[in-house]
């Protein structure tokens, strides 16, 4: 007991650490991209994590891969490709937080997916967690957009964009590992893939438009964001989620996992030049909040009939 008590605190960790990994970047992308090419920044980010990991997991590699997990790697890597050209996009117009928190809603999104594609009925708490999401993301936007600049609109649009990519992600993880594919074959070949596709989107949308001093011209400070983009929001991100949730309930997990946008506002408030308005701090709270109601399934009739219930098989004393 002891022993899974301490695996399960390792693994909130884990978690927690990955989760303040991801809101970092947001801003340190924010930040780089204004210098450097950002599809160039991520398709460096993630060809050099796929190295690592090829190295690191170089047995596996060499024995396991296979045409299977070969094309359900390709197949995540081009979503995530999708969702990263998206959200880097997205990232030019809006702010990090505004960011961080549209991304994040792809949690809400995906049950609706899942019933597109999957024929799987969405619940109660779904629908009341998106309704919740669209008035939160109504007051973000159009609150944020006068504080912050007419481009921040469009920047929030493009952005959800992205969150349906990152929904479909999660549809394929699942799907892929019900058919026993390798999680760490498809964080391989994801890797790659990601970069690249990031690599040639490049080439065809940025190179064009600025000269190759973007990239031969990268600064030890622009170099060392690239670093931690890849080392830390990237390599060592995705391999804590993966071995965090082995020790860590389902709804352990959505909860530390659904921070992640509250450290991006965090992060951007703190280090960046980014203010909150009590309207903007209302919008984000109303879409933290049907993140939640989304991952932890919190159904508002059951938890009526549960009051009910517990009424009548409890009558008050008449004495």
């Amino acid at each position: 007991m002891e022993k899974t008590k301490k695996l399960n605190l390792l693994g909130l960790i884990l978690l927690l650490l990955a989760t303040l990994a991801w809101g970092s970047s947001f801003l340190i992308l924010k930040q780089t991209i204004e210098q450097v090419p950002g599809f160039f920044v991520i398709s460096i980010r993630f060809f050099a994590a796929g190295i690592i990991m090829g190295v690191i997991f170089f047995k596996r590699v060499k024995t396991s891969l296979n045409k299977k997990s070969l094309t359900h790697g390709v197949i995540l890597g081009v979503t995530v490709a999708l969702a990263y050209l998206v959200q880097t996009w997205g990232l030019k117009f809006t702010t990090p937080s505004h960011n961080a928190f549209m991304t994040a809603t792809y949690c809400v999104m995906c049950p609706f997916l899942c019933w597109l594609l999957l024929k799987r009925k969405p619940k109660s708490y779904n629908v009341l967690s998106a309704i919740l999401c669209i008035i939160g993301i109504g007051v973000i936007s159009f609150y944020g957009n006068a504080e912050h600049g007419t481009n921040v609109l469009l920047g929030d649009i493009i952005t959800l964009g992205c969150a349906v990519f990152y929904s479909l992600q999660i549809i394929f993880i699942e799907s892929f590992q019900e058919k026993g594919t390798d999680p760490i074959l498809l964080l391989v070949t994801e890797f790659f893939c990601v970069g690249i596709v990031l690599g040639i989107s490049w080439a065809v949308f940025e190179l064009p438009y600025s000269d190759m001093s973007a990239v031969t011209n990268i600064s030890l400070d622009q170099w060392l964001s690239i670093g931690y983009l890849t080392l830390v929001c990237t390599l060592f991100a995705q391999m804590a989620q993966i071995y965090g949730q082995r020790y860590t309930t389902a709804n352990q997990s959505a909860i530390i996992l659904t921070m992640e946008a509250v450290f991006g506002t965090a992060f951007s408030v703190i280090f960046g030049d980014e203010s909150l308005s009590v309207l903007i701090i209302v919008g984000f709270a109303l879409v933290f909040v049907s993140m939640m109601i989304s991952e932890l399934r919190l159904d508002p009739l059951k938890l009526f009939k549960r009051k009910n219930q517990s009424k009548t098989s409890n009558p008050p004393n008449s004495d």
